[in-house]
Protein backbone atom coordinates (compact mmCIF):
# COMPACT_ATOMS: atom_id res chain seq x y z
CA UNK A 1 0.00 0.00 0.00
CA UNK A 2 1.52 3.55 -0.89
CA UNK A 3 1.98 6.24 1.33
CA UNK A 4 -0.78 7.95 2.36
CA UNK A 5 0.48 10.80 3.46
CA UNK A 6 2.92 10.87 1.06
CA UNK A 7 0.13 11.30 -1.55
CA UNK A 8 -1.60 14.18 -0.16
CA UNK A 9 1.60 15.66 0.47
CA UNK A 10 2.32 15.93 -3.21
CA UNK A 11 -1.50 16.53 -3.83
CA UNK A 12 -2.70 19.29 -1.01
CA UNK A 13 -1.07 21.56 1.27
CA UNK A 14 -2.84 19.61 4.26
CA UNK A 15 -0.44 16.70 4.41
CA UNK A 16 2.54 17.03 6.49
CA UNK A 17 -0.80 17.12 9.06
CA UNK A 18 -1.96 13.49 8.63
CA UNK A 19 1.61 12.00 9.36
CA UNK A 20 0.46 10.98 12.74
CA UNK A 21 -2.74 9.00 11.28
CA UNK A 22 0.09 7.80 8.23
CA UNK A 23 1.79 5.80 11.19
CA UNK A 24 -1.29 4.19 12.04
CA UNK A 25 -1.83 3.17 8.35
CA UNK A 26 2.02 1.45 8.48
CA UNK A 27 1.11 -0.49 11.71
CA UNK A 28 -1.57 -1.84 9.73
CA UNK A 29 0.37 -4.95 8.22
CA UNK A 30 1.54 -5.98 11.22
CA UNK A 31 -1.62 -5.12 13.67
CA UNK A 32 -3.71 -8.14 10.98
CA UNK A 33 -0.39 -10.47 11.18
CA UNK A 34 -0.79 -10.13 14.86
CA UNK A 35 -4.47 -10.07 15.54
CA UNK A 36 -5.91 -10.94 12.10
CA UNK A 37 -6.58 -14.25 13.55
CA UNK A 38 -9.87 -14.86 16.47
CA UNK A 39 -8.62 -17.05 19.32
CA UNK A 40 -10.19 -19.47 20.96
CA UNK A 41 -11.57 -17.54 23.84
CA UNK A 42 -12.84 -20.79 25.93
CA UNK A 43 -9.21 -22.12 26.51
CA UNK A 44 -6.79 -20.36 29.11
CA UNK A 45 -4.60 -19.54 26.40
CA UNK A 46 -6.92 -18.31 23.58
CA UNK A 47 -8.65 -15.95 25.89
CA UNK A 48 -5.37 -14.56 27.48
CA UNK A 49 -4.29 -14.05 23.76
CA UNK A 50 -7.52 -12.24 23.22
CA UNK A 51 -7.77 -9.82 26.24
CA UNK A 52 -4.40 -8.64 24.67
CA UNK A 53 -4.89 -8.16 21.18
CA UNK A 54 -8.32 -6.14 22.49
CA UNK A 55 -6.13 -4.11 24.42
CA UNK A 56 -3.51 -3.29 21.69
CA UNK A 57 -6.62 -2.54 19.23
CA UNK A 58 -7.68 -0.31 21.49
CA UNK A 59 -5.25 1.59 21.55
CA UNK A 60 -4.39 2.43 18.30
CA UNK A 61 -8.43 3.12 17.99
CA UNK A 62 -8.33 5.59 20.99
CA UNK A 63 -5.27 7.15 19.75
CA UNK A 64 -6.28 7.49 15.69
CA UNK A 65 -9.44 8.71 16.69
CA UNK A 66 -7.20 11.29 19.14
CA UNK A 67 -5.21 12.48 16.90
CA UNK A 68 -8.21 12.98 14.27
CA UNK A 69 -9.48 15.23 16.29
CA UNK A 70 -6.16 17.39 16.85
CA UNK A 71 -5.37 17.36 13.57
CA UNK A 72 -9.36 18.56 12.43
CA UNK A 73 -9.85 21.00 15.22
CA UNK A 74 -8.37 24.21 13.57
CA UNK A 75 -10.11 23.45 10.73
CA UNK A 76 -13.53 22.58 12.48
CA UNK A 77 -13.01 26.18 14.31
CA UNK A 78 -12.37 27.63 10.94
CA UNK A 79 -15.68 25.95 9.30
CA UNK A 80 -17.22 27.54 12.10
CA UNK A 81 -16.38 30.93 11.41
CA UNK A 82 -16.92 30.52 7.54
CA UNK A 83 -20.26 29.21 8.73
CA UNK A 84 -21.57 32.03 11.63
CA UNK A 85 -19.66 34.76 9.20
CA UNK A 86 -21.97 33.30 6.09
CA UNK A 87 -24.43 32.99 8.15
CA UNK A 88 -25.11 36.90 9.17
CA UNK A 89 -24.12 37.83 5.41
CA UNK A 90 -27.13 35.86 4.29
CA UNK A 91 -29.02 37.75 7.28
CA UNK A 92 -28.35 40.93 6.31
CA UNK A 93 -29.03 40.10 2.29
CA UNK A 94 -32.65 38.37 3.41
CA UNK A 95 -33.67 42.00 5.05
CA UNK A 96 -32.74 43.78 1.71
CA UNK A 97 -34.33 40.60 -0.08
CA UNK A 98 -37.39 40.50 1.90
CA UNK A 99 -39.26 43.46 0.99
CA UNK A 100 -39.00 42.47 -2.74
CA UNK A 101 -40.42 39.36 -2.51
CA UNK A 102 -43.45 40.62 -0.49
CA UNK A 103 -43.94 43.10 -2.79
CA UNK A 104 -43.89 40.35 -5.72
CA UNK A 105 -45.78 37.95 -3.57
CA UNK A 106 -48.34 40.84 -3.01
CA UNK A 107 -48.15 41.80 -6.80
CA UNK A 108 -48.49 37.57 -7.70
CA UNK A 109 -51.64 37.53 -5.46
CA UNK A 110 -53.49 40.16 -6.35
CA UNK A 111 -53.47 39.13 -10.07
CA UNK A 112 -54.32 35.55 -8.86
CA UNK A 113 -57.14 37.45 -7.77
CA UNK A 114 -58.27 39.15 -10.68
CA UNK A 115 -57.07 35.82 -13.03
CA UNK A 116 -59.50 34.14 -10.95
CA UNK A 117 -62.61 36.75 -10.77
CA UNK A 118 -62.11 36.75 -14.63
CA UNK A 119 -62.55 33.16 -14.82
CA UNK A 120 -65.46 32.99 -12.31
CA UNK A 121 -67.35 35.90 -14.58
CA UNK A 122 -66.64 34.21 -17.43
CA UNK A 123 -67.78 30.35 -15.99
CA UNK A 124 -70.86 32.54 -15.19
CA UNK A 125 -71.11 33.41 -18.50
CA UNK A 126 -70.49 29.98 -19.79
CA UNK A 127 -73.62 28.82 -17.98
CA UNK A 128 -75.67 31.58 -19.06
CA UNK A 129 -74.65 31.26 -22.67
CA UNK A 130 -74.04 27.31 -23.62
CA UNK A 131 -75.22 25.37 -20.19
CA UNK A 132 -78.53 27.35 -20.21
CA UNK A 133 -79.31 25.50 -23.47
CA UNK A 134 -80.40 22.57 -21.35
CA UNK A 135 -82.33 24.25 -18.94
CA UNK A 136 -84.02 25.53 -22.45
CA UNK A 137 -84.62 21.98 -23.84
CA UNK A 138 -86.87 20.58 -20.72
CA UNK A 139 -90.09 19.98 -22.15
CA UNK A 140 -89.67 20.99 -25.69
CA UNK A 141 -91.28 18.94 -28.13
CA UNK A 142 -88.97 17.06 -30.83
CA UNK A 143 -89.43 20.12 -33.44
CA UNK A 144 -88.52 22.91 -30.48
CA UNK A 145 -85.74 20.39 -29.45
CA UNK A 146 -84.38 19.84 -33.12
CA UNK A 147 -84.47 23.98 -33.72
CA UNK A 148 -82.25 24.17 -30.22
CA UNK A 149 -80.12 21.71 -31.03
CA UNK A 150 -79.31 23.18 -34.60
CA UNK A 151 -78.58 26.60 -32.57
CA UNK A 152 -75.97 25.00 -30.44
CA UNK A 153 -73.98 23.83 -33.38
CA UNK A 154 -73.28 27.39 -33.68
CA UNK A 155 -71.98 28.28 -30.32
CA UNK A 156 -68.81 30.03 -30.51
CA UNK A 157 -66.21 29.22 -27.61
CA UNK A 158 -63.31 31.39 -29.33
CA UNK A 159 -63.64 34.22 -26.36
CA UNK A 160 -63.85 32.48 -23.76
CA UNK A 161 -59.93 33.29 -23.16
CA UNK A 162 -58.69 31.62 -19.80
CA UNK A 163 -61.87 28.68 -19.79
CA UNK A 164 -61.67 27.62 -23.29
CA UNK A 165 -60.94 23.97 -23.10
CA UNK A 166 -64.11 24.19 -20.66
CA UNK A 167 -66.62 26.18 -23.39
CA UNK A 168 -65.34 23.40 -26.06
CA UNK A 169 -66.63 21.06 -23.17
CA UNK A 170 -69.42 22.06 -21.73
CA UNK A 171 -70.81 22.65 -25.53
CA UNK A 172 -70.34 19.37 -26.78
CA UNK A 173 -72.18 18.18 -23.69
CA UNK A 174 -74.80 20.20 -24.78
CA UNK A 175 -75.07 19.56 -28.31
CA UNK A 176 -74.90 15.38 -27.15
CA UNK A 177 -77.47 16.31 -24.53
CA UNK A 178 -79.92 17.70 -26.92
CA UNK A 179 -79.39 15.03 -29.55
CA UNK A 180 -80.22 12.35 -26.83
CA UNK A 181 -83.57 14.42 -26.15
CA UNK A 182 -84.11 14.77 -29.52
CA UNK A 183 -83.90 11.12 -29.75
CA UNK A 184 -86.12 10.63 -27.06
CA UNK A 185 -89.02 13.25 -27.56
CA UNK A 186 -89.44 10.99 -30.95
CA UNK A 187 -89.98 7.87 -29.45
CA UNK A 188 -92.35 9.38 -27.19
CA UNK A 189 -94.21 10.99 -29.66
CA UNK A 190 -94.20 7.99 -31.78
CA UNK A 191 -95.70 6.13 -28.79
CA UNK A 192 -98.16 8.57 -27.87
CA UNK A 193 -99.05 8.88 -31.60
CA UNK A 194 -99.70 5.28 -31.81
CA UNK A 195 -101.45 5.09 -28.56
CA UNK A 196 -103.74 8.34 -29.52
CA UNK A 197 -104.63 6.30 -32.62
CA UNK A 198 -105.32 2.89 -30.72
CA UNK A 199 -107.59 5.21 -28.15
CA UNK A 200 -109.50 6.42 -31.17
CA UNK A 201 -110.10 3.30 -32.80
CA UNK A 202 -111.56 1.20 -29.70
CA UNK A 203 -113.40 4.76 -29.14
CA UNK A 204 -114.67 4.71 -32.69
CA UNK A 205 -115.41 1.03 -32.56
CA UNK A 206 -117.03 1.71 -29.12
CA UNK A 207 -119.34 4.21 -30.86
CA UNK A 208 -120.13 2.11 -33.83
CA UNK A 209 -121.13 -0.41 -31.69
CA UNK A 210 -123.05 1.42 -29.71
CA UNK A 211 -124.71 3.34 -32.95
CA UNK A 212 -125.62 -0.09 -33.80
CA UNK A 213 -127.30 -1.48 -30.90
CA UNK A 214 -129.12 1.74 -30.80
CA UNK A 215 -130.49 1.59 -34.35
CA UNK A 216 -131.24 -2.71 -33.54
CA UNK A 217 -133.08 -1.59 -30.88
CA UNK A 218 -135.04 1.11 -32.42
CA UNK A 219 -135.74 -0.81 -35.60
CA UNK A 220 -137.16 -3.70 -33.16
CA UNK A 221 -139.40 -1.22 -31.12
CA UNK A 222 -140.43 0.43 -34.59
CA UNK A 223 -141.40 -3.04 -35.56
CA UNK A 224 -143.22 -4.24 -32.93
CA UNK A 225 -145.07 -0.63 -32.80
CA UNK A 226 -145.58 -2.12 -36.60
CA UNK A 227 -147.77 -4.87 -34.99
CA UNK A 228 -149.69 -2.91 -32.71
CA UNK A 229 -150.67 -1.02 -35.07
CA UNK A 230 -151.71 -3.59 -37.48
CA UNK A 231 -153.33 -5.06 -34.54
CA UNK A 232 -154.94 -1.85 -33.54
CA UNK A 233 -156.17 -1.02 -37.18
CA UNK A 234 -157.74 -4.23 -37.43
CA UNK A 235 -159.50 -4.43 -33.81
CA UNK A 236 -160.62 -0.82 -34.73
CA UNK A 237 -162.47 -2.07 -38.39
CA UNK A 238 -164.44 -4.63 -36.18
CA UNK A 239 -167.92 -4.62 -35.86
CA UNK A 240 -169.08 -2.29 -33.34
CA UNK A 241 -171.20 -4.40 -31.28
CA UNK A 242 -168.24 -6.94 -30.52
CA UNK A 243 -167.14 -5.58 -27.26
CA UNK A 244 -164.06 -7.45 -27.76
CA UNK A 245 -163.02 -5.18 -30.66
CA UNK A 246 -164.39 -1.71 -29.32
CA UNK A 247 -160.52 -0.20 -28.42
CA UNK A 248 -159.62 3.47 -27.30
CA UNK A 249 -156.33 4.70 -28.99
CA UNK A 250 -154.45 7.92 -27.64
CA UNK A 251 -152.07 9.92 -30.36
CA UNK A 252 -148.28 8.57 -29.54
CA UNK A 253 -146.17 11.77 -28.24
CA UNK A 254 -144.13 11.36 -31.27
CA UNK A 255 -146.21 11.32 -34.15
CA UNK A 256 -145.34 14.33 -36.63
CA UNK A 257 -147.66 17.29 -36.27
CA UNK A 258 -149.13 16.46 -39.80
CA UNK A 259 -150.48 13.16 -38.61
CA UNK A 260 -153.37 13.17 -36.46
CA UNK A 261 -156.46 13.91 -35.90
CA UNK A 262 -158.80 15.11 -39.27
CA UNK A 263 -162.03 16.82 -38.03
CA UNK A 264 -163.48 15.84 -41.74
CA UNK A 265 -163.98 12.51 -39.61
CA UNK A 266 -166.48 10.89 -37.67
CA UNK A 267 -163.77 8.79 -35.91
CA UNK A 268 -160.90 10.78 -35.62
CA UNK A 269 -158.67 8.08 -33.60
CA UNK A 270 -159.15 5.28 -36.17
CA UNK A 271 -158.15 7.77 -38.88
CA UNK A 272 -154.68 8.68 -36.65
CA UNK A 273 -154.34 4.98 -36.28
CA UNK A 274 -154.49 4.71 -40.10
CA UNK A 275 -151.62 7.78 -41.11
CA UNK A 276 -149.29 6.64 -37.80
CA UNK A 277 -149.55 2.85 -39.19
CA UNK A 278 -148.63 4.07 -43.09
CA UNK A 279 -146.06 6.05 -41.71
CA UNK A 280 -144.47 3.24 -39.85
CA UNK A 281 -144.45 1.20 -42.33
CA UNK A 282 -142.88 3.67 -44.77
CA UNK A 283 -139.78 4.01 -42.35
CA UNK A 284 -139.85 0.52 -42.09
CA UNK A 285 -139.42 -0.31 -45.45
CA UNK A 286 -136.56 2.37 -46.27
CA UNK A 287 -134.92 0.56 -43.52
CA UNK A 288 -135.35 -2.59 -44.72
CA UNK A 289 -133.84 -1.03 -48.16
CA UNK A 290 -131.00 -0.84 -46.51
CA UNK A 291 -131.35 2.81 -44.56
CA UNK A 292 -130.38 3.36 -40.97
CA UNK A 293 -133.22 4.85 -38.86
CA UNK A 294 -132.15 8.12 -38.73
CA UNK A 295 -131.49 8.49 -42.54
CA UNK A 296 -134.98 6.46 -42.43
CA UNK A 297 -136.49 9.16 -41.11
CA UNK A 298 -135.15 11.96 -42.46
CA UNK A 299 -135.57 10.59 -46.30
CA UNK A 300 -139.22 10.25 -45.07
CA UNK A 301 -139.87 13.50 -43.24
CA UNK A 302 -138.53 15.20 -46.41
CA UNK A 303 -140.86 13.17 -48.74
CA UNK A 304 -143.81 14.02 -46.28
CA UNK A 305 -142.66 18.01 -46.28
CA UNK A 306 -143.03 17.93 -50.26
CA UNK A 307 -138.94 18.51 -50.36
CA UNK A 308 -138.03 15.83 -52.48
CA UNK A 309 -139.37 16.21 -56.19
CA UNK A 310 -141.20 13.61 -57.68
CA UNK A 311 -142.44 11.95 -54.71
CA UNK A 312 -145.32 12.07 -52.49
CA UNK A 313 -146.55 10.66 -49.03
CA UNK A 314 -149.58 8.84 -49.69
CA UNK A 315 -151.98 10.12 -46.24
CA UNK A 316 -154.83 7.80 -46.90
CA UNK A 317 -157.33 11.25 -46.86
Amino acid sequence: MANTAEKLNDQEPYGTELVELNRVEQALAELRARHGNVPDYSTPEGYKAGKASIKELTGYRTGTDKARLAITKPHRDFIERVNNYGKSLISEIEKLEKPHRDAKQAADEAEQRKKEERIARLRERLDREINSYLDTAQGLDSTALADLYDSALDISTGDYFDITAEAEDAKANVINTLRDMHAAALERERLAAEQAEVEAERRRLREEAERQEAERAELEELRRFKEQQEAAATAVTAPADDPAQQVTYAAPSDTPEWIGFDPGFDEPQAAHVKEQSRWNEALADLIDAGLDTQSAHAALTAIAAGDVRHTAFNQGV
